[in-house]
């Protein structure tokens, strides 16, 4: 038996991203990921959740050792890529809470992210919290479509 509400057991299962973007301050489009970013996002019965975003211009290393490519490389491919894991809840319809447990960025360990979400048959839109992209606060919209 779950421990989630009906509304809550919809979100369940891998998702595919199809689209990031958002606004910022002034009203303008911002493309946090560039033109075709590319993410999984996965909720388990078992409370359990996963996403990993990559942008869509990562510079590649030229080699899969892995302490390969130069501190610039790593450094712009750490910018590139977002990844963290936890427990998701789902408090009233609508809103979704993922509970950080680990993180790509280690100062997000221990977070609480909430989205407002929309879900319309096999299409989900997060919406975030604003976030700083390039100096300036934006909003962030993430779109994905259910994984056969």
């Amino acid at each position: 038996m779950s421990e989630f509400p009906d509304h809550a057991l919809l979100l369940l299962g891998r998702w595919e991203l199809t689209g990031w973007s958002g606004t910022n301050e002034a009203g303008e489009t911002v493309r946090h990921g560039g033109e075709r970013p590319s993410g999984v996002l996965i909720y388990l019965p078992s409370g359990r959740m996963a996403v990993q975003i990559q942008r869509d211009s990562r510079e590649k290393f030229g080699s899969r050792d892995f302490d390969a490519g130069t501190e610039p490389l790593q450094a712009a491919a750490y910018r590139a890529y977002i990844a963290y894991a936890g427990r998701f809840s789902v408090p009233e319809p609508g809103t979704v809470v993922h509970h950080l447990e680990q993180a790509l960025h280690p100062d997000q360990v221990g977070m609480d992210k909430r989205r407002e979400y929309e879900l319309e048959g096999d299409e989900l839109t997060l919406l975030t919290q604003p976030i700083l992209f390039a100096g300036e606060r934006a909003s962030s919209v993430l779109s994905w479509r259910r994984a056969g």
